[in-house]
């Protein structure tokens, strides 16, 4: 019974000391920036670091540790010099006491010590570092002087106070402590730069996110606005003209299957995009007089050239929209140019606008401005002017 409660003992023990480890590695953010880094996760998954903060340390070591080897293996240098057991090990010794203290300062002191302000722990911890650190040095000295019926029991009765002290001075500890010193310095800077790195690379993954999710709530303003016109065109045909109204319907039907599928996507092609843009028209045109100029003018290099979807559909709406005067001639001119990574949306139209209601006006435009800013910020120039009856508009954008 004694056993097995002991036995427990010493599991809880070792677990608690796991998890206060483990509690210690995660601790490289800040309670805002742990924060920001469960909602990222929460949103977008699994977030892709620039690099594992690993790595940088593992590829220095690797490159200390094994450019002595190119000296050791080579001949000319083994000739020159005594290379015995006891020289390798206090060639390396050094370089692996340094390596041991940067990874525990790095994984674990900088972190639960400076970056929380205990600062005499700190300097705590890294004496008795340097004071383990030094014992083992002798130890290992020891070791390679000794035959192997010789143990730790005949350091610790003669070597430590015969040879030790032949060559132990306070030259070794003032080397070592200012080996410790400089370490715990990089430490401290390696961290902090780190920190930084991956702060400012998650505030930009929060921003990338964040806009993501604006630009689809600004894709899905966009597609009410647009079915809320159009139904409001088709419920004015049905007193007027029945059967023009059904059209309307089965086209409108057409339009949104066509709609749903693509324009989903980020980006689609210039020709699904005006294919789309095409059949609004024509569901604009059935409510309108058959005098009604509505043109298209088109001029492609390719019609696979990527755009986001929906991005002119405003100006084609508002072409239509306010150039239709019940005493005079109405028109809709819209030119599509592509060369290149340019494309050109231009509308002409006659000039009669509407009155638009102080409450509900201008969602179509101020969506369409929004989305131009976030897709193609510094990309684009939209520009409009009247010219005695005649208003025109003008899109340019160039793309990636």
């Amino acid at each position: 019974m004694t056993v097995k409660k002991t036995k427990k003992t010493v599991t809880k023990f070792f677990e608690t000391k796991r998890e206060t480890f483990e509690e210690i590695q995660e601790a490289s953010f800040q309670r805002s920036e742990k924060l920001l880094v469960d909602v990222l996760k929460e949103k977008v998954g699994t977030i892709n670091y620039p690099f594992p903060p690993f790595v940088p340390i593992a590829l220095a070591w690797i490159f200390i540790i094994l450019f002595p080897l190119a000296f050791i293996l080579d001949p000319s240098f083994t000739t020159s010099l005594d290379m015995s057991s006891r020289k390798i090990i206090g060639f390396y010794l050094p370089l692996l006491a340094t390596a041991l203290i940067f990874f525990i300062n790095q994984k674990a002191l900088v972190r639960s010590c400076i970056f929380k302000k205990h600062y005499v722990r700190y300097f705590i911890y890294n004496s008795f570092l340097l004071i383990a650190l030094l014992l083992l040095r002798e130890v290992a000295l020891f070791l390679t002087d000794r035959s192997a019926g010789e143990g730790i029991a005949e350091f610790f009765s003669t070597y430590c106070f015969s040879t030790i002290k032949g060559h132990f001075s306070i030259r070794t500890v003032i080397s070592f402590a200012l080996m410790v010193s400089f370490v715990c310095v990089t430490s401290v800077f390696y961290n902090i730069i780190l920190r930084q790195t991956l702060k400012a690379f998650l505030q930009r993954e929060k921003k990338n996110v964040e806009l993501q999710y604006e630009l689809d709530f600004l894709k899905n303003q966009l597609s009410p606005h647009f079915l809320f016109n159009t139904l409001n065109n088709i419920s004015a045909l049905i007193t007027i003209d029945p059967k023009r109204a059904e059209e309307s319907m089965a086209k409108l039907s057409k339009l949104l299957r066509v709609m749903l599928y693509q324009t989903s996507d980020a980006t689609i092609t210039i020709k699904e995009d005006i294919d789309i843009l095409q059949k609004y028209a024509e569901l604009e045109k059935l409510r309108l007089d058959e005098s009604y100029d509505l043109k298209f003018i088109l001029n492609l290099e390719d019609e696979n050239f990527q755009i986001a979807p929906l991005i002119a559909m405003p100006l084609v709406e508002n072409a239509i929209k306010h150039s239709v005067n019940p005493d005079g001639k109405s028109f809709a001119h819209i030119s599509i140019t592509q060369a290149g990574n340019k494309i050109t949306f231009e509308t002409e139209n006659s000039n009669y606008p509407r009155k638009a209601k102080s409450n509900a006006g201008g969602l179509g435009l101020a969506t369409f401005k929004k989305r131009l800013d976030l897709l193609y910020t510094s990309r684009y120039t939209y520009e409009t002017g009247v010219e005695g009856d005649i208003y025109r508009a003008k899109l340019e954008i160039i793309t990636d």
